[in-house]
């Protein structure tokens, strides 16, 4: 499918709409038909639960998700579908605003350009699960659309709203960094830009974009850096010393969430840049793109060498790195892309409506409807609830249940935003409670109950075995959860 230069006014992008563009709609209503078809994951009820403690941010991330997740809920309700809708416009937006960088960037290859991004699993993953992936990913594009037009057009009030944008990447996740290492970057590296420094424009763009990120820097400084700190410190201690072990997986991942010929494609252009940077032979454009895309993908690698890094991390980064195989690539990549694309969520829509591969992990969207129902019918007058895996049974049980239910805080363990959001649980003392336990590598529930938690006992003064709770699937056992009933909360154990 031949484009032509955007600049004609007599063809380009608008005369490919009936295709590309066709194609995309049909693509984004497909997605949005399965919204309301399968339960939350426990990130999103995570979610949800702060946005039901409005706060300048969270313990886990910044808080750009639960404020809009907490405005959608004030207007129109606290349901599934309005939680789903708000990642599926953040990602709407996203495109679009990638459509334009497109039109910029690529102006020979636009459609070819969109197609590439917006069939990928990433999009598909952004538009579907409420992630702070979703914000983060529309306010960099967002970003790089009025940083281009600082940059290219010299429009000063471009330098203001990239500033804005910088922020609200940053309020989304604190990968929203990286844009600003990325101007910094490509001022230093383009010599055609470099004059930029004597001029206040971009030390505008980041001081807004430091305003715009204070509310996360006050929430830090109100609770001891609790956030910075688990997001750099705590993520050092997991480190489990040099392996290519997390590296593979990572690299496994992003072939599935950008599709493997888009993948290995991008790795060609990645390695073609290298090679031209080292020659000073990138043109501003491609220096651009390179500015916002290589110190993500790159420290990314270099640090899944030591620690895993979560496959969703580097998806800010594909939209330049996208952009930039567009450039050099043609519609043989696209086709094979597509076609790839179609099988892979055609695989993707059996697991996610039949569910043929149980997952021996509690980060499923199964079962969760019918845990509540079933911990409803067996909870007492007067009992609270709580488990102790992270947050997941917890954040599920507290959005599909009305009832009360707390964290690992209970048995005096750290609890993430539980421990700054909910109540604190020495208020609970005396009462008789529920403990729920998943058995994710015990999914049809065939062993028994076992010992209790050593720290279960500690808290109360009884603990009774109790009949498992199991979740069938199109008449298939695909969930199992241990209980006890522990009778005389003590208050929590000393950490």
């Amino acid at each position: 499918m031949a484009e032509r230069p955007v600049n004609n006014p007599q063809g380009g992008a608008v005369r490919d709409l009936p295709g590309w563009g066709w194609a995309l709609l049909a693509v984004g209503v497909a997605r949005a038909c399965l919204l309301p078809v399968f339960e939350l994951v426990p990130q999103e009820a995570y979610y949800a639960y702060y946005a039901g403690h409005p706060a300048l941010s969270y313990f886990d991330h910044p808080p750009l998700l639960a404020w809009s997740l907490a405005a959608a809920f004030g207007l129109f309700g606290h349901h599934a579908l309005v939680l789903r809708a708000v990642p599926f416009l953040f990602t709407l937006l996203s495109q679009a605003g990638f459509l334009l960088l497109a039109r910029r960037l690529v102006p020979g290859g636009v459609g070819r350009a969109v197609l590439l991004f917006c069939t990928t699993g990433a999009v598909t993953l952004l538009s579907l699960v409420a992630l702070p992936d979703a914000p983060l990913v529309c306010a960099w594009t967002l970003a790089l659309l009025t940083l281009s037009a600082a940059l290219f057009d010299g429009s000063r009030w471009a330098w203001l709203l990239s500033g804005v944008f910088m922020g609200l990447a940053f309020d989304a996740k604190y990968t929203g960094a990286a844009l600003w290492l990325g101007l910094v970057l490509f001022l230093l590296a383009s010599p055609s830009h470099r004059r930029l420094w004597r001029t206040p424009w971009p030390y505008l763009a980041l001081g807004v974009a430091q305003l715009v990120a204070l509310p996360v820097y006050v929430w830090n400084a109100q609770h001891g850096w609790a956030s910075f700190l688990f997001q750099t410190a705590g993520r050092a201690q997991s480190a489990s010393g040099f392996g290519l072990r997390h590296l593979l997986g990572l690299t496994g991942t992003q072939a599935v969430l950008l599709l493997p010929p888009l993948f290995l494609a991008l790795v060609a252009t990645l390695a073609r840049g290298l090679k031209a940077l080292r020659r000073r032979g990138l043109s501003p454009e491609e220096l651009f793109l390179a500015a916002f895309c290589l110190p993500v993908l790159l420290a990314g690698a270099l640090l899944s060498t030591v620690v895993l890094v979560k496959p969703n991390w580097l998806l800010p980064a594909y939209v330049a790195g996208v952009l930039w195989v567009a450039r050099h690539s043609g519609q043989r990549l696209v086709r094979w892309n597509v076609l790839v694309s179609a099988g892979f969520h055609a695989l993707f829509l059996v697991e996610l409506l039949f569910y043929p591969v149980v997952l021996r992990t509690d980060d499923t969207w199964v079962g969760w409807t019918s845990l509540a129902s079933q911990v409803q019918a067996r909870v007492r007058p007067g009992e609270f609830v709580f488990s102790a895996d992270d947050y997941k049974t917890t954040a599920e049980l507290l959005f599909y249940s009305d009832l009360e239910v707390y964290g690992r805080n209970v048995l005096g363990e750290r609890a993430l935003q539980f421990d700054y959001g909910g109540p604190d649980p020495r208020g609970l003392v005396g009462r008789d409670a529920l403990f729920v336990d998943s058995a994710p590598n015990d999914p049809e529930g065939r062993e028994g109950p076992g010992a209790p938690p050593p720290r279960l006992r500690q808290a109360f003064q009884t603990v009774q075995a109790e009949p498992w709770l199991r979740i069938t699937l199109h008449g298939r056992p695909v969930r199992a959860f241990r209980v006890w009933r522990c009778l005389g909360y003590l208050g929590p154990p000393e950490r």
